[in-house]
């Protein structure tokens, strides 16, 4: 009868060495190289949700959204009014602020969160509590039917003069087409409240 194989540690050394190696080059694979600074007092991504967020605002937050890879929620009204957005991933609130900054508006950018204002100085509380980065969006001014727009000022790099953009109308329906303008009256165009995935 043949002998079943001995296995010495010779042999195992070598398995051994090629499972440790694999373990430390997955973590390689995960996408999680480029790491973002976060303040002490920030929230996690995995962490934090839509009421937490609210929460630290003070107000109970409406769930707007509810899908797999992100969730909205709105609380206040007027210049207390906040929308507030978590993401499962940084390439889809990479794509959710691209579409957004559209829309003119503040928004106080976390890890995986974002929640709009009409104002940097409405979202400065929450910046404290849990850092964060404040932006701004491009502006098309009143013609949209909001006070909130800054009338064109933040167009300084787009190769717009702002006189133009502080008119009721730009006149010219193909500009307005051009830069997305929804007619004014549009309720899903409001002051920093990005749009919502359909």
């Amino acid at each position: 009868m043949p002998q079943p194989p001995r296995v010495t540690a010779r042999h195992l050394a070598p398995c051994v060495a090629v499972l440790v190696a694999s373990l430390l080059c997955g973590g390689c694979a995960t996408g999680h190289a480029k790491v973002r600074p976060v303040a002490a007092a920030s929230a996690r991504a995995n962490g934090v949700s839509v009421q937490d967020l609210a929460a630290a605002l003070g107000c109970t937050a409406e769930i707007t959204v509810d899908a797999e890879e992100l969730r909205e929620g709105a609380c206040g009204a007027g210049a207390a009014g906040y929308r507030i957005a978590t993401f499962t991933a940084d390439e889809g609130q990479c794509e959710w602020l691209a579409e957004s900054r559209g829309y003119g508006g503040t928004y106080l950018v976390g890890d995986r969160w974002v929640v709009t204002a009409a104002s940097a100085e409405a979202l400065a509380p929450l910046r404290e509590r849990l850092g964060g980065k404040v932006e701004t969006g491009d502006a098309h001014g009143p013609e949209h039917g909001d006070a909130g727009h800054d009338g064109g000022a933040g167009h300084a790099d787009s190769g717009h003069d702002a006189p133009g953009h502080g008119d009721a109308s730009h006149g010219d329906a193909s500009h307005d087409a051009a830069h997305g303008d929804a007619p004014q009256g549009d309720a899903s165009h409001s002051p920093g409240h990005g749009p919502s995935p359909g």
